[in-house]
């Protein structure tokens, strides 16, 4: 399976869990470690997106400063589209993410078409915004969002020519990790 850049967004404030998400523990592992050994089967480079540049090189993993910090995952998303060198594709994941079945990559990587700017997870109750697929081209769509202040990622989906695809049957979408009780401590992660 061909391997692209993974950009792991993790430039958020953190307020509903307290403390860097990215570096709560599961299982022995920061979240953020997590997300990029689960999504290694596709990813070549990984690259987490902060607030701060250098922020997880303790981790071992390049980490750029957001453009704009505090925008969400649009804002994530334009500095990630920033980085890239080329004119090819690129996958974005949060860095809660912590279940996805390998053939729901697959599904994923498949879905890439010339015709596309993304590639994302479509069910019942609309975009599962994360993990994602988007080409270079998407950068102008994202940038019109994020200065118009209209930076939603379902927006974003809406906007450019998106193959929405089926969610694997065993996945339940997003992780819903937004405190440490969701870790273990309390409720296992949606």
């Amino acid at each position: 399976m061909e391997k692209l850049p993974l950009y792991i967004l993790c430039g958020g404030r953190s307020s509903r869990f307290g403390s860097d998400k990215a570096r709560a523990p599961l299982q022995g592992l920061p979240l953020i470690l997590h997300a990029a050994r689960l999504l290694s089967p596709v990813a070549g480079s990984v690259t987490a997106v902060a607030e701060v540049s250098d922020k997880y090189k303790d981790l071992g993993l390049r980490t750029i400063a957001d453009r704009e910090p505090h925008l969400g995952p649009l804002g994530g998303i334009l500095t990630a589209l920033d980085d890239v060198a080329d004119e090819g594709w690129i996958l974005v994941s949060s860095c809660d993410m912590v279940d996805l079945p390998v053939e729901g990559l697959t599904r994923l990587m498949a879905a890439r078409d010339p015709g596309r700017q993304a590639a994302a997870f479509r069910g019942p109750e609309g975009w599962q915004p994360f993990p994602l697929l988007l080409h270079a081209t998407a950068w102008d769509a994202a940038e019109d969002l994020v200065h118009g202040r209209r930076a939603s990622l379902r927006a974003l989906l809406d906007r450019l020519s998106t193959a929405g695809v089926s969610p694997p049957d065993r996945w339940n979408g997003a992780s819903g990790i937004n405190s440490p009780q969701d870790l273990g401590l309390g409720r296992p992660p949606r």
